[in-house]
């Protein structure tokens, strides 16, 4: 079967992470990806230069979220720019955008400028807090809204206040789920109606949503428990260290059922009939006891020996990976969920596949992100420019060509 956006043409005119991983997606799926950058060039092609990310002399943030894609360079500040994109989203069947209400006015890029131009248009933006209300033109990044503004970021911080940092694009990456999702929408009704529509979504959208049982136990008014160090939980789901400083979590969700084969796990059956700890109720009330002896028994062998044992007895569990490990993982690789590349600078590198596979239907092979202004000249040559107008366009930086 064939891929299944094959000619679907896509333009984004977007930066950093949501918009364009979104597109990715897409272009997994055999979309064209025409990505519509400044003169400058999307400000994700340095991400990785920041000092709190990993250091490396390749750009893996642009890599992951702009592969398989073809870039333009158009500068927006100058009229024959604007046009050229209006003419390109004249062709287009999906335009992707996370500009501001104030720029998409200014460049008239707003869904009723470009719904006349292209009447069969799927016209999708994603903001960071929504199309309307006071903080509509507001700037929204993933840590501030999607983790922030939803609620999600208290549920994490200790009792102490305090949080490690969260991974880069850790929200963005989920609300582009949300935005793919709108798009094939979208598509699908066009099929119906032969009309484009106008789809979105936002990080607090997106955030409320991962959010959204602590948000409806707020709105069914709910009342939560205290945040409660390790030396006073009330429960043994707590992190815990194997003799090779490893650390191990594990989900006994279903106490009643899980309970007797996790205490056989651990070496300790006689736990299970021991009165402090026999009931879920007692368990709670003598929780510190029992913590205090599951200390022992993890620190007394390495997480492999602890891996064999709970997976002997099916029980859901984690040891906190290293990510050369992650990136190591047998299960993801088993589920192609890590795919080769090549580069013509760094080489053959592999990459995160997007989450979403359908049976029966191959994705098309991963491409390397391209050079700023790779494709601009073929682009323009494809909307009917003659040579004499690209020339043009070059020689006054309405255009760029690297």
């Amino acid at each position: 079967m064939a891929v299944l956006l094959q000619g679907i043409r896509v333009v984004e005119a977007a930066s950093m992470v949501l918009v364009p991983s979104a597109a990715v997606m897409l272009a997994d799926f055999g979309a064209e990806v025409i990505k519509v950058e400044p003169p400058e060039g999307d400000y994700n092609r340095r991400m990785h230069e920041l000092p709190t990310l990993p250091d490396s002399d390749k750009p893996y943030c642009f890599l992951m979220d702009n592969r398989s894609k073809r870039s333009v360079v158009l500068d927006l500040k100058c009229a024959d720019g604007v046009a050229i994109l209006h003419r390109l989203v004249s062709t287009a069947d999906v335009f992707l955008t996370n500009y501001r209400p104030p720029a998409l006015a200014r460049l008239r890029l707003r869904w009723d400028d470009l719904a006349p131009l292209n009447p069969r248009l799927v016209y999708a933006r994603a903001s960071g807090f929504g199309e309307s209300g006071a903080e509509a033109d507001k700037p929204g990044y993933d840590t501030v809204v999607y983790w922030s503004r939803s609620g999600l970021e208290s549920s994490l911080l200790t009792p102490e206040g305090t949080l490690g940092q969260l991974a880069g694009g850790a929200g963005d990456h989920p609300t582009a789920l949300a935005l793919f999702g709108a798009v094939t929408l979208a598509l699908f009704a066009r099929e119906r109606t032969g009309r484009g529509l106008k789809v979105g979504t936002s990080l607090l959208a997106a955030g409320a949503w991962a959010n959204s049982w602590s948000i409806q136990a707020e709105l069914c008014g709910a009342t939560f428990p205290p945040k409660l160090p390790r030396s006073q939980a009330r429960g043994i789901g707590v992190y815990y260290k194997t003799r090779d400083g490893r650390m191990l979590k594990f989900a006994l969700v279903n106490p009643d059922r899980l309970w007797p084969p996790f205490a056989r796990a651990v070496g300790r059956p006689d736990l299970v009939e021991d009165p402090r700890f026999a009931e879920p109720g007692p368990r709670r009330a003598h929780a510190q006891e029992l913590i205090a002896i599951l200390d022992t028994v993890f620190a007394s062998e390495d997480a492999a020996h602890w891996k064999a044992r709970l997976e002997a007895h099916d029980i859901p569990f984690a040891i906190l990976p290293t990510y050369e490990e992650v990136a190591r993982d047998p299960q993801m690789r088993a589920n192609g969920m890590l795919v080769d590349f090549e580069h013509p600078r760094f080489g053959r590198l592999e990459t995160v596949d997007s989450p979403i596979s359908v049976a029966g239907v191959a994705k098309s092979p991963a491409r390397a992100a391209p050079e700023l202004g790779q494709h601009t000249r073929e682009v323009l040559a494809g909307l009917g420019y003659t040579e004499a107008q690209i020339g043009d366009f070059l020689a006054q930086g309405v255009a760029v060509q690297r």
